[in-house]
């Protein structure tokens, strides 16, 4: 699934529709009929939530995306070649200067200003993550609402934190030492804070780079690109012990962690309270 930071990127790349004038424009078999109505109009401005994509028009109407697991964008000159083949393309904005298509994803629907504000499922997306001013008190807020809910699980229920995917939440909380089983409500404040000062920088840096990294390059031997992530059973880069997987939440999403860098010890310096929600035991799903 497309995660937070690649969203920022399209919206980044679609900007460069701002201000000209629409000539061609094709939207999902619902809302064609809408299409020719947008003929004349340009895109106002783009923004991203999340993993949700807005697509303002000049007429006030707004394109929502959500690319879900195979979605993509494509933006470059009109007529470009297409990465896909034709009958994957949902949406087409084409100006005389640039053209954007949106592949595959699930989610494309034109909404009025009307639609937009009472929409249930953008009205309750939690803090943005890489918004320019990410609400660490709400995000907090929202966190100690299910106390008893594994971190790792929480982070990922968008109406929580909006843009964390299953790569980033893997490799953020390894790189915050924080056992992915732990409780939300057993997490003190400083230590979630660290999840998120860990988080932002990487999810940012990502935004620019071609390939989703979360280790450095290494300057000889061979590159690994993510810390944990999908390394079940190999050593950790940092301590050497087996990397686990386990399965969690309702959705049965994978965790992949190291029992000893994001172990109790490993937070010790954070003054986190030895809790019933910390005595772990080896949970069902747990490799």
């Amino acid at each position: 699934m497309a995660e937070g930071h690649l969203v920022v990127r399209w919206a980044r790349r679609l900007r460069s529709l701002v201000g000209q004038p629409l000539v061609r424009v094709e939207l999902p078999t619902r809302f064609a009929e809408r299409a020719p109505g947008l003929v004349g109009q340009h895109v106002a401005e783009v923004a991203s939530n999340g993993k949700h994509l807005l697509v303002h028009f000049s007429g006030g109407d707004v394109l929502h995306c959500h690319a879900m697991m195979f979605g993509s964008w494509q933006v470059g000159r009109p007529g470009m070649k297409l990465r896909k083949p034709p009958e994957r393309v949902r949406v087409r904005l084409r100006t005389a200067e640039r053209e954007a298509v949106f592949f595959n994803g699930p989610v494309a629907e034109l909404l009025t200003a009307e639609e937009l504000a009472a929409h249930a499922r953008l009205n309750a997306l939690g803090p943005d993550l890489l918004a320019e001013e990410f609400d660490r008190q709400e995000a907090w807020r929202r966190l100690q609402a299910d106390p008893n809910r594994e971190i790792a699980d929480a982070v990922l229920d968008q109406t929580i934190v909006a843009g964390i995917g299953n790569i980033y939440k893997s490799e953020g909380l390894f790189l915050a030492g924080i056992d992915p089983r732990t409780a939300a409500g057993a997490l003190p404040r400083p230590v979630v804070d660290r999840l998120w000062r860990t988080l932002i920088p990487l999810m940012r840096k990502g935004i620019t780079d071609r390939r989703m990294r979360t280790r450095p390059k290494p300057k000889e031997g061979e590159d690994h690109h993510h810390w944990v992530y999908r390394r079940r059973g190999l050593p950790c880069f940092r301590c050497g012990s087996k990397i686990l997987r386990i399965v969690q939440g309702k959705m049965k999403r994978s965790t992949y962690w190291c029992p000893t860098c994001q172990s109790d010890e490993a937070v010790a310096g954070e003054d986190r309270p030895a809790t019933r929600h910390t005595r772990q035991r080896k949970l069902p799903g747990m490799e």
